[in-house]
C-alpha cells in the first residue's frame, strides 16, 4: 500500500503493536516507514518516527501563518493586531 502514492506504508493491529513494540519502533526507526495501526480492522493511529511527525507540525504551522498573513492582506481593512497578539490568538485552541 502507499501513503499518497509516495511512500510504502505498514498496517497492523493493536494486539500486534502491544506484542511487539520494542521491535516495531527498531523497524520504524531503521525504514521510516510509517505504520498504521487498526482495531478492530478500522484505522486508529500512525505512528511514524520523531522527526518526521515534528515536520510535519512545523509544515502544519508554516501553512497556517501563511493563510493568516494572505487573510490579512486581502483584508487591509480588518483591525491591525501586533506579532504578541497574533501568536497568543495562534496558539489558544491549541491549550483547549
Amino acid at each position: 500500500m502507499l501513503w499518497g502514492n509516495l511512500m510504502p506504508v505498514k498496517i497492523t493491529t493493536v494486539s500486534e503493536l502491544k506484542a511487539n513494540l520494542a521491535s516495531i519502533v527498531a523497524q520504524l526507526e531503521a525504514d521510516s516507514t510509517p505504520l498504521y495501526i487498526t482495531q478492530h480492522g478500522k484505522p486508529k493511529a500512525v505512528l511514524v518516527k520523531y522527526e518526521e511527525y515534528e515536520a510535519l507540525i512545523q509544515k502544519a504551522d508554516d501553512l497556517e501563518d501563511a493563510l493568516a498573513m494572505q487573510q490579512a492582506l486581502a483584508s487591509p481593512e480588518d483591525e491591525a493586531m501586533s506579532l504578541d497578539e497574533y501568536e497568543r490568538r495562534r496558539v489558544a485552541p491549541l491549550r483547549r
